[in-house]
């Protein structure tokens, strides 16, 4: 298989960090079977200890609001912030309900002024498992996160929106699962997929024009963790283009919950 041209967004800053996700990430032989990472600073953890570590600076004056459209609750500052929320969760239920998967259980998204990982910082969210609930960075906080990204030219508001849509398709997917994934690809297809059919046309055409366009489209590259996790941006328009571009991509969403499925690599270890 060719290796694919993958976008040069990425500085050395950034690709610095691939490296220590990727180390950080990938599940040791004997790591535990409910913890892992994907790309674009996105994690799913099931350690409560470790999630408590992860989300930092709670704000004084959040309070909590229960969606009117969803059984979604959210913690945050304003009411704008609790409304923004409640509006993506929404969206990420229809995206899903086209699919006929579901909430099973009510989940709770907390935004608070910065979530960071214990090795590399601040991330744009996580999904804890155990909790069942998602954290999610202030959006005040996203500049520096989005810096010398593809996302950097989509206006902040709507970036944000689609992270969490991004988030909340992680936690309704987790709670379908009936068998854990083997790759962290398996777990980000969906959310990027998903994320990026939350934009509305123009942004997204505007964010699918960052990249080479025959790259994006071929079908001859599997989708992996090297590709993930070094060029997330680019994983997540692939991702779009082969959910969009095939007969029926709820099918693969399905199969996802299932387990492996034929056009995601598994890790090699």
């Amino acid at each position: 298989m060719s290796r694919p041209d993958f976008s040069s967004y990425a500085s050395a800053t950034a690709l610095q960090t691939a490296f220590v996700l990727l180390a950080l990430c990938l599940p040791a032989p004997n790591a535990s079977a409910n913890e892992t990472c994907g790309g674009d600073y996105v994690c799913i953890a099931d350690d409560a200890a470790v999630v408590t570590v992860w989300a930092a600076g709670s704000a004084s004056l959040a309070a909590q609001q229960l969606c009117a459209e969803a059984p979604v609750s959210v913690t945050a500052d304003s009411a704008g912030e609790r409304h923004l929320a409640c509006s993506a969760a929404s969206d990420a239920l229809r995206l899903l309900a086209r699919c006929q998967i579901s909430l099973r259980r009510p989940l709770h998204v907390h935004i608070m002024s910065e979530v960071r990982h214990p090795f590399s910082g601040a991330i744009f969210g996580l999904l804890d498992t155990k909790q069942e609930r998602v954290l999610i960075t202030q959006e005040a906080n996203i500049p520096s996160l989005v810096k010398d990204t593809p996302y950097a030219k989509l206006p902040q508001r709507d970036f944000y929106r689609s992270l969490i849509v991004h988030e909340i398709v992680h936690g309704i997917m987790h709670q379908n699962l009936k068998r854990r994934a083997t790759s962290h690809a398996a777990y980000e297809y969906p959310a990027y997929a998903l994320q990026l059919e939350s934009l509305t046309p123009d942004l997204r055409d505007q964010f699918l024009q960052s990249f080479d366009q025959t790259s994006i489209e071929t079908n001859s590259i599997l989708f992996n963790d090297p590709v993930l996790f070094f060029d997330p941006y680019f994983f997540a328009a692939r991702a779009y283009h082969h959910f969009k571009a095939s007969p029926n991509g709820c099918a693969h969403l399905t199969a996802l919950l299932e387990g492996d499925v034929a056009f995601i690599a598994p890790p090699h270890m």
